[in-house]
Order: C-alpha cells, then structure tokens, then sequence
C-alpha cells in the first residue's frame, strides 16, 4: 500500500472516532463520571507502555544481570497472580542506576533501579516495593494520570494511538505533524511517573493494593513499613543530598507509614 492510499486509509478509519471524541470532550462530565474517562483499551496500553519504556531505555541502563532480574521478576509475578490483572503481561527490568526509585509505566511494564535494591533487605521488602507498583498498573494511574493532563489535546493522541492499534505508524508518518507532539506527550507521561510521582489518594490505594497482594501471596506486609521508615531515615540523616525520587509528591511518609499499620491491626497481622 503506498504511503499516500495509507495515509488515505487511516483518515477515513479515524475520521468517526474523532467526530465521536470531539462530541465527548463538548459535554462536560457528570460528577460520577470525571474519574471515568475514556480509557485506552488494554492492546492499545501496551502498545503506549512500549514507547514509554524505549523513553525509559534511553534514560536508563538496564541491568545485564539476568539471575537477580529473573530473581525480581518471580517475586513480581508471584504478587501479579493476587492482583486485579492477573492476566495483563507484565514486564520487571532493572536499572542500572544508583538512583534510589521504583516505578510503573502504561501495560505492565515496572520497574526498580540497582540503587533501591541495594536499599532492601529482604525478598519480604521487595515484594512491598513490587507490590505497590503493580498496584499503579491496575488502578491505570499512569494511564489517568496521561489523561488528566492532556485535556483536549488528548483527543488528538488518542487518534494516533488509534492507528498505532490498528497496525499503522503514528500518523505523522504518513504526512502529518503529530510525531512531535506524540514523542512529547510520551516524554511527559515518563517524566510524571519517573519523577513526580502521583496524587496522595493514588498513592495510598497503591499502598493499600500492595499491602493485599503482598498478604495473598505469602509475603510479610509488614515490609512495608519496614522499607518507608528506612527511606525516611535515609532522608533524615543525609537531608537533599539523600532526597529520595521514589517519595517525592506522596502522602507524608509518616502518613504511610500509620496507614499501613493501621491496616496491620484490621486484618490483625502482628
């Protein structure tokens, strides 16, 4: 098919979907329905995890050290059995960094940085570190998270991802000029869930998520408490030289910390 009949092609087969797009963004949502948008489907989120971890890959040196990856990845998929995606494939790489950070992308991808390892000091600690991530993955909170930032300019992303879905470049490549603003809103979404970190209700469902999934399979969830009093030492004694990514815009690590151990008491673990 030649470039011009391709370009053709992906008009005709996006033309409904952005007068249907263009339609929902002109009516404001129902107060029930603003923490409802119009997902990507999951093919699509994997397909958008995947230019978020080439963005990822170019920051960040994986580890070439497949034991200790396999040895990250079992724990995660032992924790991924007990949660709400049980069946999404999940990816777990390690970054060659001695940043200290743990993060999600869109489609399974998490991640954990050698810096963080080297932090932990037990499979048990791991596991609530895994665990809290894989918990961003099912509440899609990088997926929301792209949403809520883009506003309008999301109707014109999600014609794109629409063609990547249907086998199909970013349309820019047929023509248009929309490379640039797709590798932008990509760079973006990686910047917020490298970096920034989520909102404090998102962040506590996370924890929550981990703490079940951590429990369910067999993991002490008192880890968790464990790992954040840790961070928030580290932090104490060496102030910004120590300023941890991997807490930054959450609730209050002392927050945290009470929540968890509040949750300890309901479900009576010691």
């Amino acid at each position: 098919m030649s470039s011009y009949l391709k370009s053709r092609y992906v008009s005709l087969f996006l033309m409904p979907l952005c007068l249907s797009l263009v339609s929902c963004a002109s009516h404001p949502p129902k107060p029930d329905e603003e923490e409802k948008p119009l997902y990507l489907s999951e093919k699509e989120e994997i397909k958008f995890g995947n230019y978020v971890d080439a963005v990822v890959a170019s920051q960040f040196p994986t580890l070439r050290d497949e034991a200790l990856t396999q040895k990250v990845a079992e724990i995660g998929n032992k924790l991924v059995v007990s949660s709400a995606r049980a069946t999404l494939p999940y990816t777990f790489k390690v970054l060659n960094t001695t940043e200290v950070n743990a993060f999600a992308a869109p489609g399974g991808f998490v991640y954990i940085t050698v810096g963080l390892l080297d932090t932990l000091e037990s499979k048990d600690e791991l596991a609530a570190v895994l665990g809290h991530e894989i918990g961003h993955v099912c509440e899609k909170h990088s997926i929301r998270s792209w949403y809520n930032a883009q506003k309008i300019s999301a109707v014109l992303t999600l014609v794109d991802l629409a063609a990547m879905a249907a086998g199909f470049p970013p349309v820019a490549a047929a023509g248009g000029d929309l490379i640039g603003d797709f590798s932008r809103i990509v760079a973006n979404l990686t910047a917020i869930i490298v970096f920034q970190g989520y909102s404090r209700g998102w962040e506590t469902k996370a924890d929550e998520l981990g703490f079940d999934y951590t429990s369910k399979a067999g993991y002490n969830p008192q880890a968790m408490v464990s790992v954040l009093e840790r961070f928030l030492k580290l932090e104490k004694e060496k102030g910004e030289q120590m300023k941890l990514t991997i807490l930054s815009s959450h609730p209050k690590t002392e927050d945290r910390i009470q929540h968890i151990k509040s949750l300890m008491e309901q479900k009576r673990i010691p």
